[in-house]
């Protein structure tokens, strides 16, 4: 596992954190990639989206919203 200590950094008004290219690497990420950011216990976690599960989770909303009173039949 690669691991650097890098410092939050200001960028406008928001910070941020710059990642060294061999660590993206590592990852099987690279620049301009579209990822997910999430925090977890003190922790931040980036994942990269997959667009196959995206469309998939896209769909299921879509079913959920045109059949509210099965979705409420099957969470009984």
């Amino acid at each position: 596992m690669a691991l650097v200590a890098r410092k939050l950094q200001r960028v406008g008004n928001s910070t941020g954190v710059l990642l060294p290219a061999d660590l993206l690497r590592a990852s099987g990420m690279s620049r301009d990639e579209d990822v997910l950011v999430q925090a977890e216990e003190g922790r931040i976690v980036i994942t990269r989206i997959d667009p196959a599960f995206d469309a998939m989770v896209t769909a299921a909303d879509r079913f959920v919203a045109a059949h509210p009173s099965a979705i409420k039949k099957l969470a009984e």
